[in-house]
């Protein structure tokens, strides 16, 4: 199952071929169009099971601040209200892009997914659950797609009843951070949803930036931003004079805005820049006086992106040198076994080391508690994840698989130990220590790895000084290419 749609586009394989997916046009007759505008749809869509679904997104809300380590959402301001809203947000990290725009935009969306999945009613009032709606392709059979004008106004009386609808717009997911072209069916659902109802019901396209730091593991940071929104009714003019002209036009606004609010690296000398972004950010916050906040991380690597893409355009040769200089370090770096973040970091002391490791002592017994009692519905969801071919869905199946497994786990252990102890307080004590000390465990288990990089790193420096001194100075070398690069 997907939590997105692709409407007009050309025979592409999504995720490693477990899904083809087939040229859709969502486009209503033009006959039907002029029968219709002159008629008032009341119809309302009525989702099955409200109450399981308000019980499952409540779970989700909470997953999500315990999946992530930062969770951070940026103009939540700028959503319109009571108002029929289209969010596009870009598609990079599989069903994890879909549940952040429902979780960051604080209301319930829908969302459309090949109709093939609906075949049986069981797994079809379940789908009708959770606010996904079936969209019919080619390889349906050309009588299915005559449903699509059942989808259409479904979709329709989804936005009528202010139910915000969440497109991914690229049409499938990389795991690349840059914004691939956008597919068309966005605006004509738009457009078509406008005229069905003579442009007044006010619908608006709100663009969406998703940033992670890491694709694929637990205790990572997401920044999800609202940019401006597009108000459709605004180009009516422009879209019966040209419609193709409109929806391209408005194609290339909606990338601009979307660009604009994530981290978008162009194609060419895509690995250099991203690595530069990553290698450079520290100096830049040495030299600016910004509050330490996920938003103006993004925005610093927006700027160094920038100013690095500029530079290499304009000077090939900028490209080469940092690129090769680059290579040597990394060999080095590879030999050495360590990784840049830790020569991007101010070197910890030897009494620094020592508090720490003390600490991490001391807390061990808490530690060792919290991962024998949750080891079981830790392992099971990574064990499963590991088997999925598309790597970029194996922190969806990771996170669905957790959020469904430990609330039966923990029930499940809670009887348990209740069965052979007394005293309400002593359950009620144990229930809530299981998610505290897992939770406990599972950073412990992060610091404690962070904390070993840091000491081999503390050796290496004072027991191998001259390779040491040897990388360092390569390292300086790199980050002057990079200022005299963006200051060019």
């Amino acid at each position: 199952m997907l939590f997105h749609f692709h409407l007009g586009f050309q025979n592409k394989r999504l995720s490693n071929e477990i899904i083809q997916t087939d040229e859709i046009h969502l486009h209503v007759h033009p006959t039907y169009r002029k029968e219709q505008l002159n008629i008032k749809m009341e119809k309302k869509v009525k989702f099955r099971w409200p109450f399981a679904y308000k019980i499952l997104y409540t779970m989700v809300a909470v997953a999500h601040k315990l999946y992530y380590r930062r969770f951070t959402v940026v103009g939540h301001e700028k959503i319109p209200l009571d108002t029929p809203v289209i969010f596009a947000a870009n598609h990079q990290n599989a069903l994890m892009d879909a549940l952040a725009v429902d979780y960051a935009a604080r209301r319930s969306l829908a969302f459309l997914a090949r109709a093939d999945i609906f075949k049986k009613p069981f797994i079809a009032k379940l789908l009708n659950m959770l606010k996904i709606l079936p969209i019919y392709r080619m390889r349906d059979g050309i009588e299915a797609l005559g449903n699509n004008q059942e989808v259409f106004d479904n979709t329709v009386a989804v936005l009528k009843s202010n139910i915000p609808l969440c497109i991914l717009p690229e049409g499938n997911h990389e795991g690349r951070k840059r914004l691939r072209p956008l597919k068309k069916g966005i605006f004509r659902i738009a457009f078509q949803a406008e005229e069905e109802n003579h442009y007044k019901l006010n619908l608006h396209i709100v663009p969406v930036g998703l940033d992670f730091s890491d694709y694929f593991n637990a205790g990572s940071d997401l920044t999800v931003v609202f940019g401006t929104p597009i108000k459709i009714a605004d180009y009516a003019a422009q879209y019966h004079e040209n419609e193709n002209k409109t929806i391209t036009g408005l194609s290339n606004l909606l990338s601009e805005s979307m660009r604009s609010i994530m981290i978008h690296i162009p194609e060419e000398h895509y690995e250099l820049t991203y690595q530069i972004s990553e290698m450079y950010e520290p100096n830049v916050w040495n030299t600016c006086n910004l509050k330490r906040h996920p938003y103006n991380k993004l925005t610093i690597k927006q700027y160094i992106i920038q100013k690095v893409s500029e530079a290499f355009k304009q000077n090939p040769d900028k490209a080469s040198v940092i690129s090769n200089s680059l290579r040597q370090y990394n060999r080095n770096l590879e030999k050495s076994g360590f990784d840049d973040c830790l020569f991007q970091q101010k070197p910890a002391s030897f009494f620094v080391l020592l508090l720490e490791t003390l600490l991490i002592f001391l807390l061990m017994p808490l530690n060792l508690y919290g991962l024998i009692l949750n080891y079981i519905p830790f392992k099971i969801p990574l064990a499963i994840a590991s088997k999925i071919k598309d790597r970029h869905f194996k922190s969806s199946v990771n996170f669905v698989v957790s959020l469904l497994l430990f609330p039966i786990y923990y029930l499940v252990i809670i009887t348990l130990f209740s069965l052979f102890t007394e005293g309400l307080l002593l359950k009620l004590v144990f229930g809530l220590s299981l998610p505290v000390t897992g939770y406990f465990a599972f950073y412990y288990y992060q610091h404690l790895k962070t904390l070993w990089g840091k000491q081999r790193f503390f050796f290496f420096r004072h027991t191998k000084t001259s390779h040491y001194n040897t990388l360092q100075s390569e390292r300086n070398k790199i980050i002057e290419h990079i200022k005299s690069t963006i200051n060019s």
